[in-house]
Formats: structure tokens, sequence, C-alpha cells
């Protein structure tokens, strides 16, 4: 009895906690942060700079030149190798940058491209703390074709690619480079009103071939922190983002053709075809200029887009397939904490939401508010709420109480007439000093299911990690109670104490040409129950070798142990990898290795057995032209006996998978492009050895699309399947074939969203 009272109040202490952390960041709202000792003087532009203009030579209106630009990798600090220049200004609406990057045009690299997506080329970029927290920043990147990508970036998380607003770009390669050109609108950026903005301010440039990047103000990689290192822009006069209005309706049309073989209504498959009339709304409306609240209505589904490849048999834990409707991606990074107390993608069906982040002084925050009628579905038929949408509550606050440094508290929640689900955390960001940054998290839970009983749990994380130029080091501690509640997080294991320890020495190599660096990386993991059981341990001992043209090589050696259903497991392989973009024309991504791996789904009445596993995993992108792409991506899996077996023999097999994805694509101009997409999945299973159910189907995907701006597209497609499967019969049944004879799913679409910005 006395050890259960203590389980229930042990999550309550963690409350306390919390509530004292709370506190601390209350005490510490007054620290302000430092400020950095450049200053640039950004003047007003006479006119707005055109492109051309900076072809032939540089205007005499052209604003505030920089030219020093020093490298971050492959050197620290030494000056670029490729002069570059940077013209920045700004008027009444928009921030301008103008980058004249000098090379031989015949080595530049740079394709057209669909927005978001010029991964290898060369690029100019230009980064805006616009509240001078020294936390976070917008990044916008260009390639020589004026090609967008942006992004945000915060400390202490990933930067977060999803990020998309309203600019402009152009771009154009010259006899000498090429000459790229950016305007930024206010109304796209978020900043204080005050009479002088005091913004941080980096600009950058990567030469593909080279692995340089460069950067002014010198970002050097002996500091852990990105924008704590930008200079200082002053803008002396008052200018403003406007308050503004956008509405981002969308129309979706289909029709569809589709082999129902699940629905537990039907005793046997049927055909279900389907005409779809969606339409939905994504509202934002600027408060003020640090305040924007977004609303959405029947928000849009993203049924344009397909999730990466991914082996997904076999696999203990759950994986992860990014979020990608537009309106979760907006502003995400509010949301972010470094255990992920959040993942959208766990609302399955919302027909409203709201949400609102802002910034105010050195607080950030954001909130949002959302229905799922998925939740009610689930239920049993009889059960009181059954049907009944659920309620989804997100809240986030953080204070940035010092350069590099920000301690945050969150709420999330979910409740559906009795049944509710909630969590409460807080974290902290701490710079050490230029090379060691703290991360601490802490979070409660509280769950009452569909019988109204009570459980909690919680949740504890810490990382101590060193960035340098040579050596780095990532120490993790996480402890997750087996009760901590996981219905709006992403979080596949509960019930565990894991440590995590990283460390990598390189040393950096000038004598040779071709080579950059070289150097050993460990990385160790072990994990614990709550009763102090071993449950699995993993070494992965490697060494790295980095060259130009994006190359690397790894030779990792893995050892590890795994419990298992009452088995214990002692597993080893290796694994080696090569990556290159050293042709224009080519880039080479192949990982080839073998490993002993537990069969997880092993057949009726057999224990779980380590097999031999071998895997490969290839990514060739051909870049024929300018405009046309083509990659093929090719994940092969195998697992054969170790040992005898249910009257198999050693070395027979137990499964084989082969996923295969070939991607054409052609870009006629930045927004016009086409693409097929084949996807192959061929799974052969052993019924002696596995419950996995064999069999192959071939996804064609095609598509056009005109991408004018985030939120203003439109996009025509036509998808189909096959399976190896035949319908026989009245009734009908579905009997198993060689070939891909059935085409079980057909759809044609059409959808177009337009902004509206008043």
């Amino acid at each position: 009895m006395q050890t259960q009272i203590i389980h229930q109040h042990r999550p309550i202490d963690r409350v306390k906690l919390i509530c004292i952390l709370l506190l601390a960041i209350l005490l510490a709202a007054h620290i302000p942060a430092a400020m950095s000792m450049d200053n640039l003087q950004i003047p007003r532009a006479s006119k707005p700079p055109v492109l051309a203009d900076y072809i032939a030579g540089v205007p005499a209106s052209a604003g505030v030149e920089i030219s020093d630009f020093r490298q971050k990798t492959p050197g620290d600090g030494i000056p670029a190798s490729k002069p570059t220049k940077a013209y920045l200004s700004y008027d009444d609406s928009h921030f301008y940058a103008v980058f004249v990057a000098k090379d031989d045009p015949a080595l530049v690299k740079a394709r057209m491209a669909k927005r978001q997506d010029f991964l290898g080329d060369d690029y100019v970029i230009l980064e805006l703390d616009t509240f001078h927290d020294k936390q976070r920043s917008f990044v916008f990147f260009i390639n020589p074709y004026g090609v967008q990508l942006d992004a945000k970036r915060t400390e202490g998380l990933e930067t977060d690619f999803d990020f998309e607003t309203q600019w402009q770009s152009d771009g154009q390669l010259t006899s000498d480079g090429y000459v790229a050109m950016m305007a930024i609108p206010f109304k796209s950026l978020r900043f204080r009103s005050t009479p002088v903005q005091e913004w941080g301010i980096a600009v950058g440039r990567l030469i593909a071939r080279l692995n340089e990047s460069s950067y002014w103000p010198y970002i050097t990689r002996r500091e852990a922190g990105f924008v704590p290192q930008m200079a200082t822009a002053e803008i002396r006069e008052k200018i403003t983002p406007g308050r503004n209005l956008q509405l981002d309706p969308y129309v979706y049309l289909g029709n569809s053709r589709i082999l129902d073989r699940d629905s537990a209504s039907a005793s046997t498959p049927f055909w279900k075809k389907e005409r779809k009339i969606n339409s939905g709304l994504d509202a934002k409306w600027v408060l003020s200029e640090a305040i924007a609240l977004d609303m959405t209505i029947k928000p849009d589904f993203s049924e344009v887009e397909s999730d990466e490849p991914q082996v997904v048999i076999d696999k203990r834990y759950e994986i992860l397939f990014p979020e990608k409707r537009p309106f979760f991606l907006e502003n995400s990074g509010f949301f972010q904490t470094p255990q992920a107390l959040f993942f959208s993608r766990r609302i399955s069906e919302p027909t409203y939401g709201l949400r609102l982040t802002g910034r105010e002084e050195h607080w950030a925050f954001g909130g949002l508010l959302m229905n799922d009628k998925a939740p009610g579905q689930l239920l049993e038929p009889g059960h009181k709420d059954f049907g009944k949408d659920a309620r989804i509550t997100v809240l986030r606050a953080q204070n940035d109480f010092a350069a590099g440094s920000n301690m945050g508290g969150m709420l999330t929640q979910r409740s559906l007439g009795g049944i509710s689900n909630t969590v409460a955390g807080m974290d902290m960001l701490y710079q050490w000093d230029e090379n060691w940054v703290i991360t601490t998290q802490l979070a409660a839970s509280k769950t009452t299911n569909a019988n109204l009983q009570q459980s909690h749990g919680s949740l504890a994380y810490a990382e101590f990690k060193r960035a340098d130029k040579n050596f780095n080091y990532s120490g993790k501690l996480l402890d997750i109670t087996r009760d901590f509640d996981t219905t709006l997080a992403f979080l596949p294991r509960t019930d565990i104490r894991q440590t995590t320890q990283t460390a990598s020495y390189l040393w950096d190599v000038d004598e040779h040409a071709w080579l950059q660096s070289h150097g050993p990386q460990i990385t160790a993991i072990a994990t614990r129950d709550h009763q102090n059981v071993l449950q699995d341990w993993s070494l992965d001992s490697a060494y790295v070798v980095n060259g130009i043209g994006s190359t690397t090589l790894e030779a990792h050696l893995l050892n590890a142990y795994e419990r298992f259903e009452g088995g214990q497991f002692r597993k080893n392989g290796y694994l080696l990898s090569a990556t290159s973009d050293w042709l224009s024309w080519l880039t080479l991504d192949v990982k080839v290795g073998q490993n002993e791996v537990i069969n997880y789904l092993p057949a009726s009445g057999q224990a779980a057995q380590l097999g031999n596993a071998r895997s490969i995993a290839t990514v060739l992108t051909a870049k024929p032209s300018t405009h046309m792409r083509i990659e093929q991506t090719l994940l092969w899996n195998d697992l054969r006996l170790q040992n005898k077996q249910a009257g198999q023999n050693r070395g027979d097999m137990i499964y084989r998978d082969l996923l295969s994805r070939t991607r054409f694509s052609y870009q006629h101009n930045r927004y016009l492009g086409l693409r097929l997409i084949l996807d192959y999945d061929f799974l052969k299973a052993n019924p002696q050895l596995t419950r996995l159910e064999a069999g192959k189907h071939l996804n064609s995907d095609f598509q056009l699309s005109y991408v004018l701006s985030p939120g203003t597209t439109f996009y025509a497609g036509f998808s189909d399947r096959q399976e190896n499967l035949r319908l026989l019969g009245n009734p009908p049944y579905l009997q198993n074939t060689e070939n891909l004879d059935l085409h079980t799913g057909r759809r044609v679409f059409m959808k177009f969203n337009y902004l509206f910005q008043l």
C-alpha cells in the first residue's frame, strides 16, 4: 500500500517542480540579452533594385556593401575562396539584398527547380533576427536562378524548413558568376514597433562543389550558437509591417475508384466510387507588429503530397512520417520542445481551428485550439461519447532571459466527454559559454480513459552539448514512466531510463585539395526500464572522411544487445556508406550493411529469433539538364535464419523486401513543373517463419503543378495503384497472383488555392 501511495504522488511532485521553474521564468524575464559589437547602418533605397543593374556593374544607389565573407566550413575564419559582395537597403515596404557572386559560370551548380527544392545547388543566404533576441532568425535562400527556400532557425532546435512566407526573388548566371536578388516585404516579417530598428543580420554564400560556406560577419564553428554571432543592423527610422488580413481559400475536386476490402460492414470486397468536392479556408489576421491570429475551416489535407519511402516492415517502434498539411506547418516552431510533446499529425480529422502566435519584449507565445473527429469514431458504438468531436488545446510560452538562453512552458490537452489527456511541461536552453549548451525538460501527464480510470506519468530530459571546430560531444539523459501520456506527442517508447553519448573528433586537412576532414565518431546508447532491468544497449563506432563535392565516406562497426519477449539477443554488424555530389550531373548516396536483426513478427507458435540481415539503400539523382531531374531510390532488405527453426534450415529466407521509387521531374520555370513518381514494393515472406504478408504493388502518380508563391498554387494529377491480385466469383473474393493484375485504386484530382492579402 505504501508503494502505491508513493506512485500516486510522484507525478504531483513533478508538477510542483514545474511551478518552481515557472517562477524562475518570471524572475528571469528582466535580464537583458547581450548586444553585438558589430553595427551596420542600412540605407534607404532611392528606388527598388533591379537585377539587370547589377550584371554589367554596380549602380551608385546599391545600398551598403558587404564584401568580407569568411569561411565557416571547411576553413574556419579564412577568406572565402571566391569573391562575393552583398548590397543591403530598404524602402517603405521591403528589405532588399542583392548578391554579386564571382565564379566560373561553367562550374556553378544551379538548376531550375520547384520552390524549396534546390538541394545540391549553389546559393546565397540572408538571415534576419528581427527581434534581436539572439534566439531565432528568418532565413532566406536563393539559388543562381532565383529559386526560393525559406526557413526559421531556433537555437537549440532543428532549423524549420517547413516555414514559408511571401517574398520576391530573381537570379541570373553571368559571364563571371551569377547575380541574385531578394525583396522581403515587411509584411512577411515580425518585429517591434520602435523608432529605430535593431536587427541581428548575417549574409552568406554556399559553393556546393567545394563544400564551402562563408558568412559576414565571421561565423565560427568554435561556438555553439549561430544567431548570437550575427551582427547588428540598424534602420534609423520607424518602419512597420502593417496590420493585414490574409485569406487563402482552396478548392479540391477528385474522382476515385478504390477496392474496399477492410470495411467492417462489408463481408466481401467491393468497389468504392467517390466524387469529392472539398473547399476550405485558411486565414491570417495580423493583430499587431508581432502578434498574428490564424484560423482554418476544413483545413487542406495536402492530398497532393506523398510521404517519402521508408522501410516500415518488421519494426518494433513507431516510424515518424513528417507533417505536410499547410496550416500545421506554419509557425510550428512555436510549439517545438526538446522532446516532442506536440506532434500535429496526431490530429487526424480536424474541421476547424484557431492559432495565436506572437512575441512581446523577451516573451514568445503560442496557442492552438482545434477539433478532431477521429477519436470519437474509435470508441465502441454504445459509448456515450461515440461520434463526438475531441477538443485539442496546445499552449506554449517562452522567455528569452539571456543571449542564447531561454525557458519555456508547454500544455497540451485532448478531451472527449469524460475522456481526457493532459500534459504540462517546462524546458530550458542555457548557453553556459561559447562551446557548451545545456538543455533540460520536465513534464507530467494525467490521463482519464474511456472507463474513467486515471493514470499519471512523468518525463525528464537533459542534454549537455559541446560544439567546436574539431571536437563535438553530446550527452543525453531521458526518463519516461510507463503511463506518461503520448496521445499528442511523438515518443515511440515509454518506461525507459536512457542515456545517449555521442562524441566525434575531426582533423582538418589542408595539404590535400580533395580531402577536407576525417576522424572517429562514436555513439553509445543504454536503456533500462523503471525496474532497473536492462532493455537494450548499442555501440556505433565509426570513422568519417569528408571531401569536396559533398563527398562523405563512413564505416560503422555495430554492436548491440536487446531484450524482447523474454529473450536476450546480442547483435553485431557493420554499415558502409558513401555520398557524393562530385559530378555536376549526378548525386550518389549509397549505404550497404550487414547485421543481426530480431524477427519481431514470427509465425504463430514460433519464438522470436535472431536472423542475419543484409540491407542496401541507394539514392541516385541524375540532372541531365537545367530543367530535368531523375531520382532513383532503392531500399532492399533481406532477413535469413541463423539456426534451424520450424523445419526450415539455416540460411533460409524469413523475408525479403524491395522498395523502389523512381521520380521524373521537369521544371519549365520557377513556377510550372511536371512530375511522375513510380513506387514499387515487392515483399516476399516465408509463412512458416513470419506473420508478414507477401505481396506486390505499384503506385503511379503523375502531377502538374503551378506554384506562384506560398498560398497560390494549382495542382492537377492522376494516380493508379496495381497489386498482384485478381477479383473472382459471386460473391467476389480476392486471389493472389504472380503479376500486377488488378488496378485496386485510381484517382483524378485538381486543387487550387489563391492567397488574398487585404
